[in-house]
Formats: structure tokens, C-alpha cells, sequence
């Protein structure tokens, strides 16, 4: 357990430790107008389960691409990067999120022998979330970066698929509240009983050291593995059940969350 901590600290609290550099928290609330869907790594495309907000690499992920279009591709490189793959990422889901399945046409493109395109149709499972409330993304980076991230927390229009649309509310200088925001299951006190809270994979930056071609590997550049997978524990309780469809309530984490 001591070990696996040593290995998320540096991703999950960013370099808070680092001396002469003054760190901000931002709090950007994003509001979801439809249904979404932020898929559990490692569930089946044909039949994927989702949790009630995207996790943290989905945030990396997401700022690093709508700062490509925003400043361009050299400037994320070279300034944007380092600032996130370090920050310190959390999430507050919304107040209440429910999760049912549908069904929906799924679509696949293929070659035949003779190299001509097709597509293939077929019916594919998967679970949709509605939220009522917003969520809420914590970043905590370097203090003078604070004017180039909010434009870009700003600017998100959807998180995961282009088809989970969300608009920001706003963004301010507020810190997370211990206890409201996902949290690695490794950084709970073990000892401490737990309500049956949400609980799924989700991926993360294996390092805050990772560099440009780790994350979009160049022509010839070796693929190298980005993300590790790490079980959350979301802020998150079932209030109803009714067969596949569940109703989540956010209720606080018990005292000692890191």
C-alpha cells in the first residue's frame, strides 16, 4: 500500500512540495445541457459502463486539445505541457447523476478483399448520464500560468466523446473541499469504514514527467505507454435502483481523504 502511494502522490497532488514556486487552486464548473457518457476504461465498446464524471487524464487530455486550438501545437508543446502534466487535478461530480442504458447504432469501417470501404451496422449497450448540478474541475498550477488557464477552462466544449457536450459556468480561485472530490482508493486511511461509495478504473498520467512524444508519438517514434489505471472511489452513493438504471447522490468521503 505504501508503495502503490508513492506512486500516484506525484500525478494526484502535482509538485505542491516544490520550493519557490507559487501554486493557485482554479474551480471551473461545467454544466452538462444532455446526456453524456465518460466510459470505465476497460469496459467493452459494445457494452460500456460509465462514471458520473470524466476522470483525470480525460481532464489532461481535454485541456491539451482545446489548447492545440486555442495557441496552436508548438506553444502546448513546449509551455502548456509541462504546467499539465504536473497540476494537481480533482473532481467534484454533480449533485445528483443518473445512469441508465440504451441502445444505439453502432458503425465500423472495413476493407474487403478486393479494398473496397464498408460499413458495418449493428446494436450496441451502452450507458448514458444525465446530471442535475454542475461539476466541478480543481486545477492547481503555477501562479503565473493563472492567465493562460482560464481561457482554456473556459474554452471545453465537451469531455471524452464529442457527443458529451458541456458549456463552463464560470471559473474562480477556490480550492477543492476535503472529502467532495474522487479520490484514488490508495489515498484512503484504510482503517476508516466506508459507505458502499461509487467505484471504478480510471486513468491517470503514469508521470509528471512525461514528455510530448509520450502522449502524440511522432512518425517512427516508439509507443510508449502514457496512462496507468488506478481504482477511484467517487463522492457518490446509490439513492435508487430500478433493474440497469441507478439514481447517485453525491455525499461527502469520510475525514482523512488525502
Amino acid at each position: 500500500m505504501m508503495q502503490r502511494r508513492r506512486q500516484i502522490a506525484p500525478v494526484q497532488q502535482g509538485q505542491a512540495d516544490e520550493q519557490q514556486v507559487s501554486r493557485v487552486w482554479l474551480a471551473a464548473d461545467y454544466h452538462f445541457p444532455s446526456t453524456y457518457s465518460c466510459r470505465i476504461p476497460m469496459s467493452s465498446m459494445n457494452s460500456a459502463s460509465v462514471m458520473p464524471a470524466p476522470g483525470p487524464a480525460t481532464v489532461r487530455l481535454a485541456l491539451l486539445r482545446t489548447g492545440i486550438e486555442l495557441f496552436g501545437r508548438d506553444r502546448v508543446r513546449d509551455e502548456l505541457l509541462p504546467i499539465l502534466r504536473s497540476a494537481g487535478v480533482r473532481i467534484r461530480p454533480p449533485e445528483r447523476v443518473t445512469i441508465s442504458q440504451q441502445r444505439i447504432r453502432g458503425y465500423k469501417w472495413s476493407e474487403d478483399r478486393q479494398k473496397r470501404e464498408t460499413i458495418q451496422e449493428s446494436i450496441i449497450v451502452r450507458e448514458m448520464a444525465h446530471a442535475r448540478g454542475p461539476m466541478t474541475v480543481f486545477l492547481q498550477v503555477p501562479q503565473e500560468s493563472e492567465q493562460m488557464m482560464r481561457p482554456l477552462l473556459r474554452a471545453i466544449g465537451y469531455w471524452g466523446q464529442s457527443s458529451s457536450l458541456a458549456s463552463c459556468l464560470g471559473v474562480t480561485n477556490t480550492p477543492p473541499v476535503p472529502g467532495e472530490c474522487a479520490t484514488p482508493l490508495a489515498l484512503l486511511d484504510g482503517t476508516l469504514p466506508l459507505r458502499p461509495f461509487f467505484t471504478c478504473l480510471v486513468t491517470e498520467f503514469r508521470s509528471d514527467q512525461l514528455e510530448w512524444d509520450d502522449i502524440v508519438p511522432g512518425d517512427g517514434t516508439p509507443r510508449t505507454q502514457a496512462l496507468r489505471l488506478d481504482v477511484y472511489i467517487w463522492p457518490m452513493i446509490m439513492d435508487y435502483r430500478h433493474g440497469t438504471d441507478k439514481l447517485l447522490v453525491r455525499a461527502p468521503l469520510l475525514e482523512g481523504v488525502q
